[in-house]
């Protein structure tokens, strides 16, 4: 494994469970593994994504898998073996990003190549608080695998005090927390500044909502909020952006809503976050939103379920945090944002902690020592 004396560059496998999850979760890293000599093959499931990613990867190379976000036995022993045929290769460098494809890889992979694999767990099943057998599950198995490779890369505060409070014989070798996902914060509050400056002080005002469109992340609760908001004589409309299970439901409602507006792909989310009074963020359960950090850099304050990622994220201001779900309760966050927003600097005080030329930083430093772990230990040496 490795480079050889000729200076050849190296192989790496980035796995997922679909595209779009290895494009919008941190591009930044495709861009890192291609500096640091490697050519990159993905490997997920072919969607609207997969060409976008391809240009990030710069000369990548593509596999398509027959995986989907499921637990379905028949998709589960499918993509199992397209696991390994992936695993009779050799590979320099893997990395897995999804909980479910990284199962089945520390399962289904020698350990040559469990020993050169980085799993980037952008948030397990579950989080402090859950209650029920699917999280219960989820705890044990990563608990029981994430020492089947060499390291695991967590974005969040609980995540990672999950997995360095695991018995050392179940630790893997290399724990390591990312601030969050490479945000370009900078990127985000220019495009903001300049929508602030051309804003109207009359404007209508607007809720926001990006995100897969399923029962986890709630875009229908979205709908009720606004229509509460409405209900209290503010004519405020509504965005929903996304793709996902829930989307007939959306595009039926913004048919027959004229304040609901629904866009099912777009590249220049700061356009769309920039003209937004309020972003509305309901999930369950999250990792370390991606869009929450956008939203921050943005100066435009967030309503949130309260979760790990969203707890994290707004400890400290920036929004307000819900335990339930009662519409009403929201609606009246919103009209209180919208009468007092916050000071959008200090908004993007607090998402500039997550810039992407700090998570660049940090992911190089992770590569690069899992890559001389691997290499100490090809030479039959101690790590």
């Amino acid at each position: 494994m490795g480079a050889d004396d000729g200076g050849a560059r190296r192989r790496a496998l980035a796995l997922g469970t679909v595209s779009r999850s290895l494009s919008l979760q941190s591009p930044r890293m495709w861009e890192v593994l291609a500096v640091e000599g490697f050519d990159l093959t993905f490997a997920a499931a072919r969607d609207t994504w997969t060409d976008g990613l391809l240009e990030q990867g710069g000369n990548a190379r593509f596999t398509d898998l027959p995986t989907r976000r499921s637990l379905n036995p028949g998709t589960l022993l499918t993509t199992w073996r397209a696991l390994r045929a992936l695993a009779r290769e050799d590979w320099d460098f893997v990395q897995v990003q999804t909980p479910i494809v990284a199962a089945l890889w520390r399962g289904t992979a020698p350990k040559r190549l469990r020993r050169r694999t980085l799993y980037v767990a952008h948030g397990f099943h579950f989080q402090p608080g859950d209650r029920g057998v699917k999280p219960l599950v989820f705890r044990v198995v990563e608990g029981l695998l994430a020492h089947r490779v060499l390291g695991v890369a967590t974005v969040n505060e609980a995540d990672a005090v999950f997995v360095t409070g695991l018995p050392e014989r179940l630790r893997p070798r290399i724990s390591w927390q990312l601030p969050g996902a490479g945000v370009d914060t900078t990127a985000f509050a220019a495009v903001a500044e300049a929508a602030r400056a051309d804003r109207s002080p009359d404007a209508t005002p607007s809720a926001l909502f990006v995100g897969d469109l399923n029962a986890n992340k709630n875009p229908l609760f979205c709908v009720d909020v606004v229509r509460e908001v409405r209900r209290a004589g503010v004519p405020m409309g509504l965005t929903i952006i996304g793709e996902g299970p829930l989307a007939g439901r959306v595009h039926a409602l913004a048919e027959s809503l004229d304040w609901l507006t629904y866009i099912r792909v777009t590249h220049d989310i700061a356009t769309h976050l920039s003209a937004a009074h309020v972003l509305l963020a309901p999930s369950a359960r999250e990792g370390l939103p991606r869009v929450i950090i956008e939203s921050l850099a943005c100066g435009v304050p967030v309503v949130a379920h309260s979760n790990r990622g969203s707890r994290q994220l707004l400890a400290t201001g920036g929004g307000v945090l819900h335990d339930d779900l009662a519409a009403a309760s929201w609606a009246g966050s919103v009209r209180e944002l919208l009468t007092d927003p916050p000071d959008p600097a200090a908004l993007v005080h607090i998402a500039s902690a997550y810039d992407v030329e700090a998570f660049t930083d940090s992911y190089t430093a992770l590569v690069q020592a899992c890559l001389a772990v691997a290499d100490r230990a090809d030479h039959g040496q101690s790590g």
